[in-house]
C-alpha cells in the first residue's frame, strides 16, 4: 500500500514509528489536560466550549453505550476502550493535516488495535465462562451440531482482525489520499474550494470510524461474557 505523502517519509521504512508516537503524546497531553481540569470544584461543566467538555461528552456516550451492551461489568472495561476510542480518534484528525500522515493510516497500527480488541473479548469470554463455557459459548444447540458449528464460528471470530483493520486503514487512507490529490493534484481554484468539502467528509468519517471500531469492541466483549442460553 503507498501512503500519500507526508512528513514521516524521511524515517523511511520506519515511519509507523513516529506516526504512533505522535498520536500517543497527543492522546496523554489530551488525556492530561482534561484529567487536571477535574477536581471537587469542577463537577460543575465549564462555560462555553473546552477540550474538557468535548472528551466529557464524548465519554459520557462512550459510557452509556457499553453499559448498555457490555452489561453489569462495563466499568471494568472502560480504560480499555476510552484509550482505544481515544488513540484512534486523534489518529485519525491527523489525516486531516496535509502532509502530516497518521498512525491510523498504516495498516500494522489497526492490526495491533483489532488484535487487542479481539483478544480481549475472548480471554474475557474465557475468564467468566471457562474453557469449556468458552467452547460452548462458540457451539450453542445440540451436541451433534457442535461439528458443524463449531468451525463456522471460530472462523467468524479470525475474520474480526481483518474486518476490523481492513475497514480503518481504507477509510484512513482514501481520505488521506483523496485531500491530497485535491490539495496538489488540481489547480488553484479546485485546491482552494473543493478541500473544505473533502475536510468536512472527512471530519465525519473520523469520528464515524473511531465510533465504529469502540463499538465493535465493546459489542465482541459483551458477546463474549453474555450467557448462552
Amino acid at each position: 500500500m503507498v501512503h500519500a505523502p507526508s512528513i514521516f517519509e524521511s524515517f523511511g521504512p520506519f515511519a509507523i514509528v513516529p506516526a504512533i508516537g505522535v498520536a500517543m503524546l497527543a492522546t496523554l497531553l489530551v488525556a492530561w489536560r482534561v484529567g487536571a481540569a477535574v477536581g471537587p470544584d469542577t463537577l460543575i461543566p465549564s462555560p462555553g466550549v473546552s477540550l474538557r467538555n468535548f472528551v466529557e461528552v464524548l465519554f459520557e456516550g462512550v459510557c452509556s453505550l457499553a453499559q448498555d451492551v457490555i452489561g453489569h461489568h462495563w466499568k471494568s472495561y472502560m480504560p480499555l476502550l476510552g484509550t482505544l476510542g481515544l488513540f484512534i480518534l486523534i489518529g485519525n484528525l491527523m489525516n486531516l493535516l496535509p502532509g502530516l500522515g497518521a498512525p491510523t493510516g498504516f495498516i500494522e497500527t489497526n492490526l495491533a488495535w483489532a488484535i487487542v480488541s479481539v483478544l480481549t473479548a475472548e480471554i474475557s469470554s474465557i475468564r467468566v465462562h471457562g474453557v469449556g463455557g468458552w467452547l460452548k459459548h462458540l457451539a450453542p444447540g445440540p451436541w451433534w451440531l457442535a461439528p458443524l458449528i463449531l468451525p463456522i464460528e471460530l472462523f467468524s471470530h479470525l475474520v474480526r482482525f481483518f474486518s476490523l483493520t481492513i475497514r480503518l486503514t481504507a477509510n484512513m487512507f482514501a481520505d488521506h489520499t483523496l485531500l491530497s490529490m485535491f490539495l496538489g493534484g488540481f489547480g488553484t481554484v479546485v485546491a482552494l474550494l473543493f478541500p473544505w468539502v473533502v475536510l468536512g467528509l472527512g471530519l465525519f468519517v473520523c469520528f464515524v470510524q473511531a465510533f465504529i471500531f469502540t463499538f465493535l469492541t465493546m459489542l465482541y466483549i459483551g458477546m463474549g461474557i453474555e450467557e448462552s442460553h
